[in-house]
């Protein structure tokens, strides 16, 4: 788990994560892809919540929306942006449960 909270913890890097380089108006749709397959490593959440773990994922669908015009030059790179945050607010739809 330890590394799992590294890698999300990492995302948020201003200059080499994938929500960091948001933040900075830039979009790596590479970046993006290995987000997404990095939520999906998270275990479901069973009796014990990790809070580190929340922090770092439930605010990033939010996050990525509100970048969005932000962090893209053109409709392609808008819609893949969109692609992927609608990706990510899936999986951490999965991983936290939809009440």
């Amino acid at each position: 788990m330890k590394e799992l909270l590294e890698a999300l913890d990492e995302a948020w890097d201003d200059e080499s994560g994938f929500l960091g380089k948001l933040r900075s108006q830039e979009f790596d749709q590479d970046a993006g892809e290995a987000y997404v397959a990095l939520l999906s490593r998270i275990p479901p959440i069973g009796e014990t919540v990790d809070s580190a773990l929340v922090r770092l994922i439930w605010f990033a669908p939010m996050f990525i929306e509100w970048q969005m015009e932000r962090a893209t030059n053109n409709e392609v790179e808008a819609a893949n942006l969109k692609r992927i945050a609608g990706q990510v607010q899936e999986a951490v739809a999965d991983v936290l449960g939809i009440p």
